[in-house]
């Protein structure tokens, strides 16, 4: 019979195994005022936010205005989840188009907003390709403070405009700042879950249509599958997914359950699995044979992620009386505990920069999330509203995605780690949760 200790953190149950795995996202910080000059000193530290105005992109003579104002939006869009900037709503000003050499009429008026900085720029359609013709405009002076042509496919408008985004947070700060790549999450409701995938700015694609709960998917290191746990046959398993043909493939299972991949170095992968009647993490080859039992407690053991280099791996244990976040060799030997702070903290995801540790802390609200040091020390909460899960760092470490409340029921979120500005990424039925951010 298991004990009152255990049966209150039971891994095995499918609920709480989702909450134990699951923690992040994003914290949307009041805007600051608009700075109180004409021009753009770049050198300046940014103390304060950039305020910026993106009218409609002027198209073609008798063009309708739609593209020219997804661009727009687009472009505000990214320029909020970088955290550098304000962005004037364009229901404050005139949001018709402007061109890339708008009157100075048009620039006084806003400037006159508290604007500091204006996208400018107009597109056209030759043969089947799209061109962007995009500035950066100081609206008190009019100067051009950086200018950019672009030239893709029909679709690639929002790809373009992201890119000029990018270009105008390295021109302004000396670093890009908008994330990018892809991401594997969880999607649907309490009984079923299926992995979706998706190219940030893009649309998701469900990947597996299993019909069962399908749960914390975990990139491999190159890129070429998403490993995952499933109850497809009815107790947790884990599999892996080519993202690109959508073939499945079953790992060796030992025990009745098998749950929280992690992908490490060399092909070798991290999971719990109750081989010996208790929870814990082993090393297992990518076909699922184990290598080593890592961990050996009386307690349960889950979570692991690996550090950058795959020396260490941090994971989630109760050994200390409530769910903490430890560090151990992946070699084995002997963990130390990371976490002080807090009763009950899960989801650990290690950084590819290696310098932080993202978890889920549990709060009076809920849980939040934070980074702290691998080596310890005061955790940073980067999150403040709703309940946060399942952070998982950019290839970068500069962005995290997560799952969060915020707005009603979980969805994928993006959040810069320095200035914690958001975005939301998700906007599918049921609930998305677990999301696992693909390497470069």
């Amino acid at each position: 019979m298991r004990s009152n200790r255990l049966r209150k953190f039971n891994v095995s149950s499918p609920t709480v195994v989702l909450s134990l795995l699951i923690l992040s996202i994003l914290l949307r910080p009041a805007l600051l005022p608009a700075q109180g000059r004409e021009y753009v000193d770049v050198k300046a530290p940014l103390a304060q936010k950039y305020v910026i105005a993106v009218p409609t992109l002027q198209g073609p003579g008798g063009a309708g205005p739609e593209l020219g104002t997804a661009l727009a939006a687009q472009a505000n869009r990214d320029l909020k989840v970088s955290g550098h900037f304000t962005v004037l709503d364009p229901a404050a000003f005139d949001a018709s188009p402007i061109g890339p050499s708008p009157s100075t009429a048009k620039l006084s008026a806003l400037a006159a907003l508290g604007s500091n900085l204006v996208i400018a720029g107009a597109w056209q359609q030759e043969g089947q390709q799209l061109i962007l013709d995009l500035r950066l405009l100081e609206p008190g002076s009019g100067k051009m403070l950086l200018g950019k042509r672009y030239r893709g496919g029909m679709n690639d408008g929002p790809r373009m405009m992201s890119q000029f985004v990018n270009e105008i947070v390295l021109y302004l700060t000396g670093e890009r700042g908008l994330p990018q790549g892809r991401l594997a999450f969880v999607s649907g409701g309490t009984d079923r879950k299926e992995i979706y995938l998706m190219d940030l700015g893009g649309q998701p694609k469900q990947l597996t249509r299993l019909g069962t709960l399908t749960l914390t998917p975990a990139w491999a290191r190159d890129g070429s599958e998403i490993f995952f746990c499933s109850y497809r046959g009815g107790f947790p398993a884990l599999y892996a997914i080519n993202p690109g043909s959508g073939s499945i493939r079953k790992l060796a299972s030992h025990g009745t359950l098998n749950i929280t991949p992690a992908a490490g170095p060399g092909g070798l992968l991290a999971a719990t699995l109750n081989q010996d009647k208790d929870q814990e993490i082993y090393l297992l080859d990518k076909q699922g044979n184990i290598r080593q039992r890592l961990t050996n407690s009386p307690g349960i053991d889950v979570s692991p992620t690996f550090s950058p280099d795959g020396s260490q791996i941090a994971f989630v244990s109760n050994r200390a009386g409530s769910p903490q976040i430890f560090i151990m060799s992946s070699s084995g030997g002997q963990a130390r505990r990371l976490t002080m702070n807090g009763s009950y903290n899960v989801s650990p995801c290690w950084s590819p920069k290696g310098d932080l540790i993202a978890y889920a802390g549990r709060t009076a609200g809920g849980f939040q999330i934070f980074v702290i040091s691998p080596q310890g020390g005061s955790p940073r909460q980067i999150t403040q509203e709703g309940s946060n899960e399942s952070p998982s760092f950019s290839p970068d470490g500069a962005f995290l995605a997560c799952s969060s409340t915020r707005d009603g029921k979980p969805a994928i979120y993006v959040i810069n780690v320095k200035t914690g500005a958001a975005t939301r990424a998700t906007n599918l039925p049921g609930a998305q949760t677990q999301p696992a951010w693909a390497p470069n």
